[in-house]
């Protein structure tokens, strides 16, 4: 087969820029293909392969001055002209760089190329560029080329060309510089359905406009952020894209093709430098800050008013064809833009076809109590509440203060939408509970209960993951503890709440500052939360003052009385497990609360099983004198033994 080095490209013309390149490209191979024939036509020994194979491989002589000149002409006109010159322009590249650009681009788009670069690789199959042939090819005319591409080189960190593993790997060009080489646009993002309310403030989008049209970095945060960020986008004239590599985004926005719109995380791993161009980032109501990205503009959203949440529940639920009585309730306990209700509406529906019943409001309130947040989980611990508030064997009074407390959340759309009562209490619209007795009186499992009969997570903060020695990291653990529990609709569990909640001290160090400012933090921060956070300790004295005004219910836990505990005895046994002369009510003489009650059955239950015998007064005893020990109280009871 003859390869004619000046035949015309098979593939349309399309850039100007690309055309000079294909045409020092021709030179290079030609040149290169030239000098290969030369050398093996003057190989005339016996051992002509050999003497082939060697001629091939010796270092090229000096190029013709002529070639030379002509191929620098191409080289410069091709960085400079048309849509190639402006990539090389944002991205920096040299000759070399922009050459290979093009070769990867022809290689795709003419298969005369193709053709060409299988013979220079003296196999057919490979037709496509590598960086140890484009290097070969240059050296024949004076270009220095890199050996490989590494991932610091301006074509792949620049998202042009993809990463390419070692020397002889085929260069690719991304799809983003495919696409913008060959005239298409960047494939933008869909429109948010319906958008998000904040969508409708003129003043925010045009801000987020005037920001991204100067270049910078904007990060949003709140409630329906991606959408005010997409929307911001667009305020500007420009295109959002989502989806992309660290260096496509790179690419489209040094050349102004489109505006990455990214989550806050992944902004902060992407090393963007402000000469990279326009970026939108979004992320949650106290998420990451300005630290993320440099010369950042922060844009905090305010919450989405109730009302604006209850009309979109009810328009997704008329667009599903169900009853929306329960739309200002999901409303009141989930923040939700209209994003994630869409989605919920969606999982509600998924959900019921996978069970086979029909969708119905259960399935909606599911789908948003299983709505996947991983922010919560870093500084709390999901508890699945299994105890029912029937569970509790508290007194008539404890029990009234916590059926009024769930009353309290549940209907707070009526009381403080309907009725009006936010006029009068603009904050402190969420409820705080204050659970405080003894060790062992069921403040924990209250919690867990008031949760189970509102249908809501309940998430008990981790201090170690909260607390932190750095200054100004433990408010930002607590802000996203509460921000993720209001949007997610979930409850949050201060256990030895006294740790956090403590009484400011005296300052007499910095030290005591900074714990003062973290009280102080705490202290606006429960007095705006909207959702219901339960406090529990055994030292109600130790807490703040200022907590305590601001708390909605304060409910006492005592130990139980001989009633209480005979009930508490009755109930510590599963069904399954075998008795023997258990008498509840002579049990109930032992002043143990209900969680030591729970303890001694199941110590009880251990030393049964391991003598082979049903549980008897002489195992409770044993158990009864260990657990008295371990609380530091005398025992008057027999040894166990009988």
């Amino acid at each position: 087969m003859t390869l004619d080095l000046t035949a015309p490209p098979t593939a349309p013309t399309t850039d100007a820029g690309l055309d000079c390149a294909l045409a020092a490209w021709r030179l290079a191979t030609g040149t290169y293909l030239r000098r290969l024939r030369g050398a093996w036509r003057t190989a005339h020994t016996e051992d002509a392969d050999v003497t082939r194979l060697i001629a091939g491989i010796d270092p090229p002589g000096p190029p013709d001055p002529e070639d030379a000149e002509a191929f620098r002409g191409l080289a410069r006109a091709a960085g400079t002209t048309g849509r190639l010159g402006l990539v090389a322009a944002a991205l920096g590249l040299d000759d070399a760089a922009v050459l290979t650009v093009a070769a990867a681009w022809w290689a795709d788009a003419d298969p005369q190329f193709g053709v060409a670069l299988g013979c220079c690789h003296d196999d057919g199959s490979r037709r496509y560029p590598t960086a140890a042939l484009v290097r070969l090819l240059l050296a024949g005319l004076d270009v220095a080329a890199p050996a490989e591409l590494a991932a610091a080189d301006p074509l792949v960190h620049g998202g042009a060309v993809l990463p390419a593993p070692g020397p002889h790997a085929p260069l690719r060009l991304t799809t983003a510089a495919r696409r913008y080489l060959s005239g298409a646009g960047p494939a933008g993002c869909p429109d948010v359905p319906g958008g998000a309310p904040h969508t409708l403030d003129p003043v925010l989008l045009a801000g987020l406009g005037r920001a991204v049209s100067g270049g910078g970095a904007v990060l949003v945060r709140g409630s329906g952020a991606r959408a005010v960020a997409l929307a911001g986008v667009r305020h500007a004239g420009r295109t959002p894209v989502e989806d992309a590599t660290a260096g496509e985004y790179r690419f489209l926005s040094r050349l102004c093709a489109a505006v990455p719109v990214i989550d806050a995380e992944e902004a902060a791993t992407l090393g963007w430098h402000p000469a990279d161009g326009p970026l939108a980032a979004y992320g949650p109501a106290g998420g990451p800050g300005a630290a993320a990205l440099p010369a950042m503009h922060v844009v905090d959203l305010p919450a989405v008013p109730v009302e604006r949440r209850a009309a979109a529940w009810r328009a997704a639920f008329e667009r599903y064809g169900l009853p929306a009585e329960v739309a200002a309730e999901l409303a009141a306990r989930f923040a939700f833009d209209e994003d994630e209700i869409a989605d919920t509406m969606h999982r509600a529906f998924t959900r019921a076809r996978v069970e086979g019943h029909p969708p119905g409001p259960d399935d909606v309130w599911h789908a948003a109590r299983h709505r996947p947040g991983r922010e919560l989980t870093r500084v709390a611990t999901a508890v699945r509440p299994v105890f029912a508030l029937d569970d509790l064997v508290v007194p008539a009074e404890t029990r009234r203060q916590l059926d009024e407390l769930v009353s309290h959340v549940r209907l707070a759309h009526q009381v403080l939408e309907r009725w009006g009562f936010t006029a009068v209490l603009p904050r402190g619209r969420g409820v705080v509970a204050l659970l405080y007795g003894p060790s062992g009186t069921g403040k924990t499992m209250a919690a867990e209960a008031v949760a189970h009969a509102l249908g809501q997570d309940l998430y008990r903060v981790d201090l170690s993951a909260v607390v932190s020695k750095y200054i100004g990291e433990t408010e930002k653990n607590l802000a996203l503890a509460f921000d993720e529990a209001e949007r997610a609709g979930a409850v949050l569990l201060f256990d030895e709440c006294d740790a956090l909640f403590g009484k400011r001290t005296e300052q007499r160090d910095a030290h005591d500052r900074w714990a003062n400012l973290e009280v102080n933090y705490l202290l606006q921060r429960v007095e705006t939360f909207a959702g219901l956070a339960v406090l529990a300790t055994n030292k109600r004295t130790a807490l703040d003052e200022a907590f305590l005004r601001r708390l909605r219910f304060a409910i006492r836990f005592d130990p139980p009385d001989a009633a209480l505990r005979e009930r508490l005895w009755r109930r510590a046994f599963p069904p399954g497990v075998p008795r023997a002369g258990v008498d509840p009510a002579a049990l109930a003489d032992a002043e143990l609360a209900g969680g030591h009650i729970v303890q001694v059955a199941l110590s009880a239950a251990f030393l049964a099983a391991a003598s082979g015998d049903p549980v008897g007064p002489a195992h409770l005893t044993r158990a009864m004198r260990r657990e008295y020990e371990k609380l530091g109280k005398s025992w008057v009871g027999g040894d166990g033994h009988g």
